[in-house]
């Protein structure tokens, strides 16, 4: 009880001295680094010593009564990559992005204001080609068919499947670019768990998430968090205030079999300058970004409800052998404004079917299969009429072995959405072991333009309904290597070929608030790409990092949306000392990008699109990081910016300054 006492005065410091601009100690990028000290140190007096008394109170304490299902939520056990639940408790992390921005081959197009929507680019493609699932069932926003990933909320959060763009559109519809799966937690607590998560960067811009979970009985178990999100942001007009309610009630049957019942619950309000006006500024010329704002008068809400309902089962002699059924509905409204214009719209959505996933091992080898059932409804949109769609898709994976050393591999899927069919597949091939794996595949899939790309994202609304489906033929090899702890290293060129793609096209005229925007069928979109990733380890010290090349021709037109290098990693420090009472690391971590033109945001339609204005870069910027567990606690210091460079990850939003930012993990029992 003394822990929950203690977290909650914390918390009130923090909160408090935050907030206090009559006394002149704002966390921010203006803050001084006398009063910024003071918080750390706070911070550290008073998470040190209970977290050694928490430590000690729970060594006797048996936190599991029921083993839950280890596959529920699970979309495949062999996915790209996979994030675990101890790497998400070590990043410092303040939104999903943070996380799932280490994944090989991902670009995050940062806009540095808290909240706005970031795009996360998979091998070339941007947001609205890849799908985020919540335990296998959709999240992305039907109208849009994107997702705003500071809508995540990774405290709920225990694993994350990646599963990139060759097996991914058999997976999920439309998921041409990647799929990712988040896996929530599943607690199982004898005695009442909770943890408080709180994180300050600069703009003041302050996360607080509280969790809590208790078995009720000895088959269920209750899990409740709650998670808000504020900033005043660094431009007039981009304040931003997000809350977070989230509720997951898990009855187990028996220790393979149970039920689950999940809610999701976002609501968003802020301010949304769009930046500054890409024609006016230069990269020599960052300080026009505060006097030349889009708008100081715009602003967007949002609204997000996701209930599912969901029974699991798994075979405890197979591990590979999961059966899941899920029911789910969703709700979605935004609705952004510009009293400078004047311009409004309001635009709500919602979806609710239900899907059947299993795993059944099939000659000599493992088949995943499903199939789903769909319904995606507008029921108001203050410009145009979005008529509701169905769909109906099914599919299968089956991989072979052959010999110990040999496996190959062929799916497939098949979606009727409205009145007509789209079909994908693909095969691959593969050999190696514990040291050496290569693997070659080739899929072809469709992806359907979004409903809003059909009828609204266009400025004056008339739309564009005869949009055809890109069909989208991919080619990849992938090759690693491990040497034991020591050296790991991963490689995968491939070749994207796209008919028929689906393109924005933007038109400043003199000096407007918001551009012109269509949207059009071209002829040709080529991507040719590797993405490598190689970690080292050496006594106390590792360094890990990711390398992406990106080479993009649209009808033959080369086009700089994204660098055609990009580098990020990080070299780190990590031992455990004090006989095992401090986790620490130390290190520093950087990224670098060639010459880009990068996406711009467009409000109106949530969507992104490729900027023609300007080219940025060469750009470089690094951090240093302090990461320490001490007992039950995790404390989070970083230097953003060591060198004050000035830079962009997305055009028209300049990165942060040099600055601080630091927060404390803290889970503890009664």
């Amino acid at each position: 009880m003394q822990g929950h006492i203690a977290v909650v005065l914390l918390q009130i410091v923090f909160l408090k001295f935050s907030h206090c601009d009559r006394i002149g100690m704002i966390v921010s990028a203006r803050t001084s680094f006398s009063s910024r000290l003071f918080l750390i140190l706070a911070q550290i007096c008073l998470v040190v010593p209970l977290a050694f008394s928490q430590e000690d109170s729970t060594k006797a304490v048996s936190k599991f009564l029921v083993s839950p299902v280890f596959k529920s939520g699970a979309i495949t056990d062999t996915p790209s990559y996979t994030i675990s639940d101890s790497e998400i408790a070590w990043s410092d992390y303040t939104f999903a992005g943070d996380v799932l921005k280490r994944i090989p081959g991902s670009y995050l197009a940062n806009m540095y204001q808290p909240g706005d929507p970031s795009e996360l680019f998979f091998d070339g493609l941007g947001g609205n080609y890849s799908k985020y699932l919540l335990d296998g069932v959709e999240l992305n926003e039907p109208t849009t068919s994107s997702l705003n990933l500071y809508h995540v909320p990774m405290e709920f959060v225990g694993n994350v499947e990646y599963i990139d763009a060759l097996r991914a559109p058999i997976y999920q519809f439309n998921a041409t670019g990647g799929l990712v799966n988040f896996q929530t937690r599943l607690y199982s607590e004898a005695v009442p768990y909770s943890k408080v998560r709180h994180m300050e960067e600069p703009y003041n811009y302050l996360i607080t998430d509280g969790v809590f979970s208790q078995n009720i009985g000895f088959n269920s178990n209750i899990d409740v968090g709650f998670e808000r999100q504020t900033t005043d942001g660094r431009f007039a007009n981009s304040v931003y205030d997000g809350v977070n309610i989230r509720a997951k009630y898990r009855y187990s049957i028996d220790s393979t079999r149970q039920l689950t019942a999940t809610e999701l619950y976002y609501r968003t309000k802020g301010g949304m300058t769009g930046g500054a006006m890409p024609y006016n500024i230069s990269e020599n010329t960052f300080s026009q970004y505060l006097i030349s704002l889009r708008s100081q008068s715009a602003n967007l809400t949002y609204l997000q409800h996701h209930l599912q309902v969901a029974y699991s089962e798994s075979d405890p002699n197979d591990s590979t052998r999961f059966f899941t059924a899920a029911a789910f509905f969703d709700y979605y409204e935004f609705q952004f404004g510009d009293v400078s214009l004047p311009y409004y719209l309001t635009n709500s959505s919602r979806r609710f079917g239900a899907n059947l996933r299993a795993s059944e091992t099939f000659i000599g080898g493992k088949l995943n299969f499903g199939v789903e059932a769909v319904r995606d409804e507008n029921p108001y949109n203050t410009t145009t009429v979005i008529p509701s769609t169905n769909r109906v898709s099914a599919y299968a994976d089956q991989e072979f072995y052959i010999l110990d050393f040999v496996k190959a591999g062929v799916f497939g899927r098949g979606d009727v959405y409205g009145s007509k069919f789209y079909p994908a597949l693909g095969a691959s091939f593969g050999l190696g072991n514990e040291t050496f794996d290569l693997h070659v595949g080739g899929s072809i899939s469709q992806h359907v333009p979004s409903m809003s790309e059909k009828y609204f994202v266009t400025q004056n609304f008339t739309g564009n309904p005869d949009l055809k489906a890109e069909t989208d033929k991919l080619l990849q090899v992938k090759a690693s290597m491990k040497l034991g702890e020591t050296f790991e290293l991963f490689l995968k060129p491939y070749m994207r070929l796209i008919d028929n793609p689906i393109y924005f096209q933007e038109n400043y005229l003199g000096t407007p608030v918001y551009p012109q925007i269509s949207v059009v069928n071209l002829s040709t979109r080529k991507i040719y790409g590797v993405d490598a990733a190689a970690k080292i380890s050496l006594w106390k010290f590792e360094a890990d990092g990711n390398f992406n090349y990106v080479n993009e021709k649209v009808d033959d037109n080369q086009v700089y949306t994204l660098p055609k290098y990009f580098v990020s990693g990080e070299l780190y420090f990590h031992d455990v000392l004090f006989t095992g009472h401090l986790n620490l690391k130390v290190g520093v971590r950087g990224k670098a990008m060639s010459v880009f033109r990068g996406s711009e945001f467009y409000p109106q339609g949530l969507v992104y699109y490729p900027s023609n204005v300007n080219e940025f870069g060469p750009f470089g910027s690094s951090d240093f990081f302090i990461q320490a567990r001490i007992g039950s606690a995790i404390l989070y210091f970083t230097f953003f910016n060591l060198t004050n460079q000035d830079y962009v990850l997305a055009p028209v939003y300049p990165a942060l300054d040099r600055s601080l930012g630091f927060g404390v993990n803290w889970e503890f029992l009664n």
